[in-house]
């Protein structure tokens, strides 16, 4: 898909072309994960799947940065392919690749030190803590590669790309999903790695899908492919990389807000001891294939609008925010109510002994799981803010929703409600933060903001047209 359909064609079909790749991408990553945490399960039992969902919610608390800067890479070159300035894109590319590959080496490196520390300030209970650690450890040993892979795949799609990245990420999950299995048991004559398996898997099949996009990327001549003296650009920018960390920086803060709370909320769960850990852990499992739509979604929807925005097309702007909502909200109802339609069943997947850990994972799944339709209100209009470089209004809102609303409501109403207070969190705080992203949406100032790139080269502003 050219980005000239982005500004001329026509908006839902545009728009439901370019996220399907992108949905099809995530739910494979939530179905990879499923299989994963089966395995887990059924080989290692429910302390090994607390310490799955304790490594997940300190990468997703890290990859935030990768994710800032991906994300303002993306804009940027969005708005420059908008406004016809090719040239801009390589600059962005060369700046955004290097620094987070420089950026995830030292924190692989950390985290791998910092592991122990992380698992105990978390409060995971004893019998999971030595699987969390190592679980950790190697989760930690794949984010350069992942890190480095995610901002690629942003850069593509901020071009208008999805499919490349799409491809690329089925080969990664196949080879995660196939070795991940054999290396947790040591079948046909490969080592028996335990719960290590899982994140060398994951490792093995990132560095393999991540090389190979990169030459696929050269032999297409994808515009953002850096040839001849354009390789100049991985020297980095100083004025350039400080735009995108300054830019980038709310989005990985955003990240750490709402990882954060749930990483306080998890430390919560675990005093209720290992049964509702496992509970909590068995029910979250089945909570992102929720929220996928609206991931997907709202980075399509911030894609198209970058273009839109860089030419001047704001009618374009209002109308790819209404439609992408609707659509967003849609699809997550309907995978809310296939969900709770199957019963107790994708339960049994984690969970396969039955008994008080499966009854306190289905009491979880019917008070939080629907609340998750509301994330795709507020990640469509964020979405949208973000296309036209307005990055703190969705950080403070999270702020205000996930700290000031979600995690006091947790705590406070304990006395009253006992554990259900930590599960109706979830769709109070989910509620909340929709409501606040509409009023901002409609009466806030991100409409405002200047073209990514005009504090670099003031020139880039008068590119702005108005209808």
């Amino acid at each position: 898909m050219t980005h000239h359909r982005f500004v001329a064609g026509p908006i839902t079909p545009t728009l439901a072309v370019f996220a399907l790749p992108l949905l099809m991408t995530n739910l494979l990553h939530s179905l990879a994960g499923t299989w994963s945490a089966i395995w887990v399960g059924q080989l290692l039992g429910p302390n090994a799947l607390t310490a799955v969902a304790t490594a997940h919610v300190i990468l997703m608390m890290v990859m935030g940065t990768a994710m800032g800067i991906g994300t303002a890479a993306a804009v940027a070159i969005g708005q420059s392919l908008g406004a016809g300035d090719v040239q801009a894109v390589k600059r962005v590319v060369g700046s955004a690749v290097i620094f987070v590959i420089g950026f995830s080496l030292c924190l692989a490196a950390a985290g791998w030190l910092l592991t122990p520390a992380l698992v105990d300030w978390m409060g995971t209970p004893a019998p999971a803590r030595a699987l969390a650690i190592t679980h950790l450890r190697y989760t930690c040993l794949s984010m350069p590669s992942i890190f480095t892979y995610l901002v690629m795949m942003m850069i593509l799609r901020g071009s208008g790309d999805a499919h490349t990245p799409f491809k690329f990420t089925v080969l990664w999950i196949a080879l995660a999903v196939l070795l991940g299995p054999l290396l947790l048991q040591g079948a046909f004559g490969l080592p028996n790695l335990g719960i290590a398996g899982l994140g060398i898997a994951n490792l093995v099949g990132n560095a393999t899908a991540l090389g190979l996009m990169v030459i696929y990327i050269y032999l297409k001549r994808s515009p953002i492919a850096l040839h001849g003296q354009d390789i100049r650009h991985l020297r980095p920018d100083p004025v350039l990389m400080g735009l995108l960390v300054r830019r980038g920086v709310p989005m990985a803060l955003e990240t750490l807000v709402v990882q954060g709370s749930y990483f306080t909320l998890l430390a919560l769960v675990n005093t209720y001891g290992a049964a509702t850990a496992a509970a909590y852990s068995g029910a979250s499992q089945l909570w992102v294939y929720v929220q996928m739509p609206s991931t997907a979604l709202s980075t399509s929807m911030s894609a198209m609008a970058a273009m839109n925005i860089g030419a001047g097309h704001w009618r374009r702007v209002e109308s790819i925010a209404l439609r992408g909502c609707l659509m967003s909200v849609a699809i997550s109802a309907l995978a809310t109510v296939t969900i709770y339609a199957m019963g107790d069943a994708p339960l049994r997947l984690f969970i396969p002994a039955g008994g008080d850990v499966l009854d306190k994972a289905w009491h979880i799944h019917t008070q939080a799981l629907w609340g998750w339709i509301a994330l795709s209100v507020s990640m469509g209009l964020f979405g949208i803010m973000r296309a036209n470089g307005a990055m703190l209004a969705p950080m403070l809102i999270f702020a205000a929703t996930m700290w000031g609303l979600r995690v006091p409501f947790a705590v406070l109403l304990q006395p009253v409600l006992g554990e259900d207070a930590i599960w109706w969190s979830f769709p109070f705080g989910s509620i909340c933060s929709a409501a606040i992203a509409w009023a901002y949406y409609h009466w806030g100032g991100w409409r405002r903001q200047k073209l990514m790139l005009a504090s670099v080269d003031p020139a880039v502003d008068e590119m702005r047209l108005g209808e």
